[in-house]
Parts: structure tokens; sequence; C-alpha cells
């Protein structure tokens, strides 16, 4: 397997210590199924009442297809409960994906009525009335965004006459992370949300919507460290869920605490392959999202070879099951191996022609970067330009795609593979990386200086990245390696350190700053970097341990 020459270098400076440093210990799961707890107050008809709980905790937790299964199973026991109805219809709208299924969500709500007004007068109970009015919502005119903010602004006067409501208030914090536009960043709305969130914590510290909620809307190195107590109890609150297991690691890799990113992911990848096995499904019902996150965990720590394996097998579970998701993780994977490490084994065959037709621009990009790293590694200067020609061409049409609030429509609703003004310009980043790669090749450095000073430029117009970044090798880290060999140490650092205030202890722009400091003989601040990746590099391949 092939090694990066920044990583080459660093190691032969580094003195890491070969003893690995204690793994967070996976959550203990409790022997019978752990969700969380829910202090509701609804009364519902005594055969209904067990799933319909079981449902509205696979809700918070965003377990959407068996929290619909149960719901549904509720509606079938007793079909007069409003709320199972309004629990259906809730499982078909998942904004924080920017995904909704307009015609099954409206289809629900017409088992009430044919109209808004008919539904809505049929419902007694105040609670219920204000939680059917979210479903209308959601599922009513107007643009997605809108309706998100028309959402916030209908929960906002509910939580304020029933301020005790866990539930009023939950989906309230939700609704503000739905409809914010600055994720990531822990702006006044996102910090709304935690506080509503702390609110229901401090009578209900078991709620997982809670937990959960607050992760999302503090996620982001800017603001992580204020749930870090939250992410470290959602996984132990609603062990059974795999996507609660996965939740901390937004924590974690906003902070770049690598070893809890592994950890989650880990324990969260498997309880989907449980599932999986339990419910007898298909590849396609793996855990990707987690998986992926895994695999950039592993990378982070310097484990290449772990971390190859898992792609190996990444590549086989989408040749047998080709489904859009696995298809745009499968990119992200390759191209970030090969960004991580400057190669791969023998035994492993990348897929550089996957289907991208259908998962929208960010998937498009990748593939282009992943097919133009190739290319620079073999001088080929044609491919490169032919994946800039392509993906500008791709560019064009999704913005000309581009509605007012920055999405397409398709026939059920809208899609999580429209494209978005933040897809546009990370693509625009790629473009000028790939520039920059090929005037690099013609030997041109001025022209590459100029085109990564135009992707450095683009990127931090960009969102932070709420997990593996999608611009696969961060312009901030490619330009300033190139800076750091011709010996620009200071604007180095300026480079690195920008990759860092939105990635935190990236192994890699942590290895660069710290050979930039050392060449300007500031020795105080790179040992400290020093410690860090010591800390970070200390279960690395022992193939890269041994070369020091």
């Amino acid at each position: 397997m092939k090694v990066s020459s920044l990583l080459l270098l660093v190691l032969s400076l580094l003195i890491i210590s070969c003893s690995s440093e204690e793994q967070p210990t996976a959550p203990d799961l409790a022997e019978e199924s752990v969700l969380g707890k829910l202090n509701h107050g609804f009364t519902l008809n005594e055969a209904t009442q067990e799933k319909f709980e079981e449902g509205l905790l696979l809700l918070h937790n965003f377990e959407y297809e068996d929290a619909l299964t149960a719901f549904e199973a509720a509606t079938a026991l007793d079909s007069t409960e409003v709320l199972t109805h309004w629990g259906e219809a809730m499982c078909q709208y998942k904004a924080l994906w920017r995904l909704q299924n307009t015609e099954k969500g409206r289809a629900v709500l017409s088992r009430l009525g044919d109209t808004k007004a008919e539904r809505l007068a049929s419902i007694s109970d105040p609670i219920e009335k204000a939680l059917w009015e979210m479903v209308e919502i959601m599922y009513g005119e107007g643009e997605f965004d809108e309706r998100n903010q028309a959402l916030v602004e209908h929960l906002a006067a509910q939580h304020a006459q029933h301020p005790q409501h866990q539930e009023i208030a939950a989906f309230y914090a939700l609704s503000l992370v739905w409809a914010t536009d600055t994720y990531g960043d822990g702006s006044e709305d996102l910090r709304l949300a935690a506080s509503i969130a702390d609110d229901i914590l401090e009578v209900n510290p078991l709620h997982p919507g809670a937990l959960h909620y607050k992760i999302h809307a503090l996620d982001g190195p800017t603001s992580a460290e204020d749930a870090h107590k939250a992410a470290d109890a959602y996984a132990k609150v609603a062990a059974d869920a795999a996507h609660a297991l996965h939740m901390p690691s937004h924590i974690y890799l906003a902070l770049g605490e690598w070893d809890g990113v592994v950890n989650s992911n880990r324990v969260s990848y498997d309880a989907s392959v449980n599932r999986m096995n339990r419910m007898d499904l298909s590849d396609g019902a793996r855990g990707y999202h987690s998986y992926a996150w895994l695999h950039y965990g592993l990378l982070q720590q310097g484990r290449y070879q772990e971390a190859e394996n898992l792609l190996q097998d990444m590549l086989a579970y989408v040749s047998n099951e080709p489904t859009k998701q696995a298809r745009g993780y499968l990119l992200g994977m390759q191209s970030r191996q090969l960004a991580e490490t400057g190669g791969l084994s023998t035994e492993t065959e990348l897929d550089t022609d996957v289907k991208v037709y259908d998962i929208g621009l960010a998937a498009k990009s990748v593939r282009s970067f992943l097919r133009a790293q190739l290319a620079f590694q073999d001088e080929d200067v044609n491919t490169m330009r032919d994946e800039v020609k392509w993906l500008s061409t791709q560019i064009s049409l999704a913005s000309d795609l581009m509605q007012g609030d920055g999405l397409a429509m398709c026939a059920t609703g809208t899609t999580r593979y429209a494209p978005t003004e933040n897809a546009v310009t990370s693509a625009q980043v790629v473009v000028a990386q790939i520039k920059g790669m090929i005037a690099l090749t013609e030997g041109n450095g001025d022209r590459f200086a100029a085109h990564m000073q135009e992707a450095v430029a683009l990127e931090e117009q960009t969102n932070f990245p709420a997990g593996p970044p999608t611009i696969t090798r961060p312009s901030f880290e490619q330009y300033g390696e190139w800076l750091l060999e011709q010996g620009n140490y200071p604007e180095a650092i300026t480079q690195f350190d920008k990759a860092l205030h939105r990635m935190p202890r990236r192994s890699k722009c942590l290895m660069g700053k710290m050979i930039a400091l050392q060449k300007l003989n500031q020795q105080e601040e790179a040992e400290q970097i020093q410690q860090e990746l010591q800390s970070i590099l200390a279960q690395a391949d022992n193939e890269l341990l041994s070369m020091r």
C-alpha cells in the first residue's frame, strides 16, 4: 500500500509510542430494547398504547422505517386513534435530509377528512390538534423551506401555550434544526434549539429526542463541546437504535476525537447488520452512513489497512446491491482513501464508473475528483481536462435546476439529491482543484497557485463539514502542502489553520503545520502538535510506526 510523501516525512520526524491508547468502550446494552423514555401524557386505547409508544421512541431516534411499522401496527389495532395516523405521517417527512414523500403523507392526512378544516374539526384534544397541525403544515402548500419556517412559528406558539409538554418542546427544537440555513455553526436559532432540549433533559434526562436534537443543534466545531455530555449519554439511552449509536460521533468528529468516532460508528454499523440479519434484509439495509464515518475515522488514526479492508468490503456490497445511498458512500470512501494515504494495495480495485446520474451533484463532483486523483498519479492531463469539462457542465445544469429554496422537486416531494447552493459551490471548488492538478502536471506552479487560491476562496463559502468532508481533499490542505514544498512556511500554516478551524485535529493538516513550525524554528508549538499526533496515531499501522 502506498503512503503519501507528507506522511512519510512526518513519520520520519515523529517518535511515536507503539502502545495503543485505551479505546472508549461501547455502551452496555440492556437485555431488553432500549430506546429512551418518554413522559408524553398521551392516553390511547390500551391495545394501541404500546405500539404507539414504540413508534414515537423510534421516530425521535430517526429510525423512520421501524417507526412507521410500529405506527401502522397501532393504527391497525384501532384506527380511531388520531395520534397513530399522525405518527405515520411524521415518518414520511425527513427534513434534516431534505426528504419528504408528499404523496404518502397526504394520503395519511386524507383519512381524517377531505380538507384541513374538516380534519382539524374532528380533533377535540388541544395537544392532539396541535400535533396534527404540524403534519398539515408539512404536507401543505408552499416551498419546502417556507413550510419548515411555518412549522417553527406554529410550534413556538404551542410551546409558549404548553411550556411543560415535552413532545411539543422536542418537536419545536427539531423544527428549528430543520429550518436553519446555518447548520453547523452554533447560530442563534440552533442555540435556542439546544436550550429547549436542555429544559426537557432537566426533568427527563432519558428523552431520546432531546438528546438527539441537542446534538444536531450543536453539530459543528464552534459549538460541539457544549453537546459533549449529550453525545456521551445518547448512545446509552437509546442503545437499540443504530442511528442513536452513530449520533455521538457527530460531536466527536467536530472535536477531532477520533477514538470516539471509530467506536461510535463501529457499534452503530454492527447494530444495522444485526437488524439486517434479524429481519432477513439485503445489503441495502446496511448502515452505510456509519460505515463511511468509521472508514474516515480509521484513516485519521493512520489505520490505513483496516480502512482499506472496509473499502474492499464496500466495493462488494455495492456490487451486490447498488442503491443510491450505497453508491454515494462508496465514491466518498474511495476518494478519501486516496486523499489520506496516496495509494492502495494491489488487492483493491477501485470502481471509477459508479453510476451518478441519479444521486446528485455532490456525488458527481466526488467521482470527478476520484478520477482526477488517479489521472494525476499517471500524469494523464487529458483525463483531468475531460473531468473539468464534464463537471462544469453538471454544475451549469444543476444551477439551472435550483428553485427559490435551492431544491428541485420530484413526483413524491423533495429529494435529497436536488442541487443546492452549497453543492454547487463545493463542486466549483473541485473544478478549481482539478485545474490546479493539471497546472502542476504541466509544471506551472504560478497557475497552480492561482487555481488553489480560487478553490480556497470558494471552499470558505461552503458549509462547515458535518461529517467526513465531501470535498475529499480539502483545498486548504492541498494548497498548504504545496506551499510547504515551496518553502513558504507562514502561508502554509495559514492554510492548515483554515482547515483545522473547520475540521479540528485532521491528521494531515496537523502534520503539515508541525513541519512548517519546525522549519520556522517554532519548536514549542511544533512539539505540542507532535504530542497531539502521537495520541491520534497511537494505533497506526505497524508499517507506518516503523518508519521513524
